[in-house]
């Protein structure tokens, strides 16, 4: 065997000590999927697409039956300032000269000096205010046409006017007597019921008034003995005990052109007389309540 020569083996030792001592090469550490933003929770209403004049702008949602529509929407169409203050209880809008206040479970809102109906009150979603169609419709003055089956609603741009009122409007603006006898006859007939039954007392008066065969007046309609006393608490003059608020407000609402039981002329309280006659001759439009009614 040839013996290696003195440089040479110490060359070879001096390469295999650096072979020895150089690092393994690293393996490749995968970096973190890049993170995407949350998306937007589930609403946990049905969707509702919106059309304004004819083009989808954009959504509302439909819960018991409502439809609802943010006001946030119009007020960026017409460039209004919007500022929402709600706490879950209590909702304030204000836009330009007008201040919007709601309180859960009273099924109105009050908008400088005026009323308007608003069952179910307002949704709040996902950052957003949601205000039934048809309080949203007497706000802005606009039409506004939800489908029957709720699959989409319509709004046309003209007639735009904010709401606009002022103390004492309705007082102002319908003779006392009509005013009086309006908000004593819903509340003498149907202060125990909800704000929809209420105003549907109301509704049958306004009806009548608008109909023939009966007089042409509020006053003249739940004083009328033509057929014997039309109203039992003329009769025994409960119809003079003073309304509480929510009948007044009832009253309004009637005014507004709110509506809650369509064309009837009559209602009766079954558990209170005989309903048979109505229910032969007469169409029902609607039971709320103790009370059905019939046109």
């Amino acid at each position: 065997m040839k013996r290696l020569c003195p440089l040479l083996l110490v060359l070879c030792l001096l390469l295999g000590g650096c072979a020895q001592s150089a690092p393994a090469a690293e393996t490749p550490v995968p970096t973190a999927a890049p993170t995407l933003p949350p998306a937007p929770p589930e609403a946990p209403y049905d969707a509702l697409p919106l059309y304004f004049d004819g083009l989808l702008s954009g959504r509302g949602y439909v819960s018991g039956g409502v439809a609802y529509l943010p006001p946030a929407l119009l007020c960026a169409y017409y460039g209004l300032d919007l500022e929402v203050k709600e706490d879950g209880e209590r909702l304030h809008l204000v836009l330009p000269g007008l201040d919007l206040y709601g309180r859960r479970g009273q099924d109105y809102m009050q908008a400088e000096g005026r009323y308007l109906y608003t069952p179910g009150d307002w949704l709040s979603w996902n950052g957003s205010i949601y205000l039934p169609a048809d309080a949203l419709a007497h706000l802005f003055g606009l039409d506004i046409a939800v489908a029957e089956d709720l699959s989409r609603a319509d709004i046309g741009s003209t007639g735009f006017q904010l709401l606009r009122g002022g103390t004492d409007y309705y007082t102002l603006h319908y003779d006392d007597d009509e005013f009086f006898w309006l908000c004593h006859i819903i509340y003498a007939e149907a202060h125990w019921e909800s704000l929809a039954g209420q105003i549907g007392v109301g509704n049958v008066v306004l009806n009548r008034v608008e109909a023939e065969g009966f007089p042409s007046t509020i006053t003249t309609v739940v004083l009328d003995q033509e057929h014997n006393v039309q109203f039992d608490p003329v009769a025994s003059r409960q119809v003079l005990a003073p309304p509480d608020e929510t009948a007044v407000v009832a009253a309004c609402l009637c005014l507004e052109g709110y509506n809650t039981v369509g064309g009837a002329l009559y209602f009766v309280n079954p558990d209170r007389g005989e309903d048979g006659w109505f229910r032969r001759e007469l169409t029902e439009t609607a039971v709320i309540g103790s009370h059905h009614f019939y046109e």
